[in-house]
């Protein structure tokens, strides 16, 4: 082995232990931060059952009919107040030091969290679930940016899908806690709920405050000066992770004239209306089964189980093996299908049959993860890539109103056949999307290859062609800081 390769590979190995611990300290943060945001958003549903419907007037009853038009009101407008603050939310995280202006962030949402309790009506509660979805908007713009100063963007897949899953880990701890909560929460134990949740979540906001590094460049007191040096050489490999680039007016024109940006958006819409029968209407349908309120909590944990281990298992094969993404997508879409079907058609006892259901319809995280990472390693550009993940954000929210307003009380009878009706065909709407934008993908690699053929400076550059000077990666060619879009780099290939 020359001087050279021992130096790449002692560099290697050095950089592999400093992404583990880059883990170790940027995970445990990201996973639980998220989790929280999950934990006081959705213990609307636990609440449901624990008496906030009929306190706070979220339910009509017209000519005996129960209707819960109202608390589908409640749940949406969470949503209408994330989407109309994200935007001002990326701007505050561009520009503010990041663990400061998070730690602040997440110590108001927890103070609007406790704030539910002082809620009497219905109105007052739409207000408050509204500024509680502005403040957690800024969950996903931080998460964004930690993730793409961290780490590059072959990492960022798994990663992703660490501190996503956190969804699934607190539909399970969540459980436990609201059943406790339950049992000694008296006439009005939803608010015992708002009281934990919100409790936590401002003790949580002086770690992130005090412990969630600023970036590479500022990585604090918890790595070392070869580890620093290790960090500034990443930093500047990555093309994300470099400086601050300005409003690209042209990649705004091309990322929404590109069709794949409004598919992405339709795909993030229909995968996340299934959110309803999970999240804020979970409790409730469990209940249906024949369930008091206190089993229906406890019944909730499995499906934050089902929702790690598949999330888990199509990140793993999505790293693992190449150019499977666009097929995996359907696959992790027939378990959230077999589950609906089940529910619409198993006898609604106290059995397992219709639980089993449940907990398959809890897995439709894994396709939204997979759609993430189909949009990201697809897309270049840092303001195309910017209204990408804007317009998937859009659809998140989209399909998060759209779901509050499928489930119908009056259908309780007939099994909330609507519902499971939507869930079907929109996991088939996304399925046949993912197959759609693998074809075009395929299209157009084949289309730049005929392209490369004829014109050779068009073609891909293997990674052990780059040039190196010193035995280490390159980070000084030109390639690597042209901030253009996938479609203006003949050389890039879509990743299928």
């Amino acid at each position: 082995m020359s001087s050279d390769e021992l130096q790449l590979a002692e560099y290697k190995a050095a950089e592999r232990r400093l992404v583990r611990k880059v883990d170790w300290i940027l995970m445990p943060i990201l996973t639980v931060t998220l989790g929280l945001q999950y934990y006081d958003k959705a213990v609307l549903g636990n609440a449901a059952v624990f008496g906030i419907l009929t306190d706070l007037g979220l339910t009509q009853t017209i000519n005996g009919v129960t209707y819960t038009t109202r608390y589908s009101t409640a749940t949406a407008a969470f949503y209408y107040g994330y989407i109309v603050a994200v935007l001002p939310m990326a701007l505050i995280f561009a520009r503010a030091p990041l663990a400061k202006a998070a730690g602040l962030v997440v110590c108001i949402w927890g103070v609007i969290c406790i704030l539910t309790v002082v809620c009497h009506n219905y109105e007052g509660f739409v207000a408050q679930r509204f500024f509680l979805g502005l403040a957690e908007s800024a969950v996903s713009p931080a998460f964004v940016t930690v993730t793409a100063l961290w780490y590059k963007p072959q990492e960022q897949a798994t990663r992703l899908g660490i501190w996503y899953s956190a969804t699934g880990i607190f539909s399970m701890v969540s459980g436990v806690i609201n059943f406790g909560l339950g049992h000694t929460g008296g006439a009005h134990a939803w608010k015992s709920l708002y009281y934990f949740c919100g409790s936590v979540t401002i003790a949580w906001s002086f770690v992130i405050f005090f412990l969630l590094p600023t970036s590479p460049l500022e990585p604090g007191r918890f790595f070392n000066e070869a580890e620093r040096a290790i960090l500034l050489r990443r930093f500047q490999e990555n093309p994300v992770g470099k400086d601050r680039q300005p409003f690209h007016f042209d990649q705004f024109v091309e990322a929404l004239l590109d069709y794949k940006t409004w598919l992405y958006l339709l795909m993030a819409t229909s995968i996340y209306i299934c959110n309803g029968s999970v999240t804020a209407f979970g409790a409730k349908i469990i209940s249906g089964f024949g369930y008091t309120s206190l089993q229906s909590t406890a019944l909730l944990i499995p499906g934050g189980a089902v929702t790690c281990v598949t999330i888990y298992i199509f990140v793993y094969f999505a790293d693992k093996y190449k150019n499977i993404r666009t097929y995996l997508l359907p696959l992790s879409c027939i378990p959230v299908v077999i589950g609906a079907i089940v529910i619409w058609t198993a006898p609604w006892t106290p059995t397992a049959g219709p639980l089993i259901g449940y907990y398959l319809v809890a897995s439709f995280g894994a396709p939204y993860v997979l759609l993430l990472s189909l949009a990201s390693a697809n897309t270049t550009g840092t303001t195309k890539k910017a209204v990408t993940s804007g317009a998937i954000f859009i659809g998140y929210n989209v399909g998060n109103i759209a779901a509050a307003y499928l489930v119908f009380a009056q259908e309780a009878k007939i099994k909330y056949r609507s519902t499971w009706i939507s869930v079907i065909v929109v996991m088939a709407f996304a399925s046949l999307a993912s197959i759609v934008l693998r074809f075009t993908y395929l299209y157009e690699n084949k289309r730049r290859d005929r392209v490369a053929q004829a014109t050779p400076e068009a073609r891909p550059v293997a990674e052990d062609e780059k040039a190196s000077t010193d035995g280490l990666p390159a980070i000084d060619s030109v390639a690597a800081f042209e901030d253009k879009t996938d479609k203006q780099k003949p050389e890039f290939r879509y990743t299928l």
